[in-house]
C-alpha cells in the first residue's frame, strides 16, 4: 500500500467512529467535538482527491462556522 492509501484508510476509519460517536454520545459539546472531526475527515478526504478548493470550503464554512454555531447555541442554551 502506498500512502495515499493508507491516508484514505485512517480518514476512513476517524469519520466512521467519530460519526458513530456523534450520534452515541450522551453530552451535546462531545457531539460537537465529533462532529468536529467528521466534517475534518471530509475536508482531508477532499484534500486526498485532489479538491482543494471543496476541501477549503469544507474547513472554513462547515467544520469553522457550523461549530461555532453550535458551540454558541449550547452555551446559551447550558443556563
Amino acid at each position: 500500500m502506498d500512502s495515499q492509501n493508507i491516508m484514505f484508510v485512517v480518514l476512513a476509519v476517524l469519520i466512521i467512529f467519530s460519526s458513530f460517536a456523534t450520534v452515541m454520545t450522551k453530552s451535546i459539546v462531545r457531539a460537537a467535538t465529533y462532529l468536529l472531526f467528521v466534517l475534518l475527515g471530509t475536508a482531508g478526504m477532499y484534500f486526498l482527491m485532489g479538491y482543494t478548493f471543496l476541501g477549503s470550503v469544507q474547513v472554513m464554512v462547515y467544520a469553522g462556522g457550523i461549530i461555532v454555531l453550535y458551540v454558541f447555541s449550547i452555551l446559551l442554551t447550558e443556563g
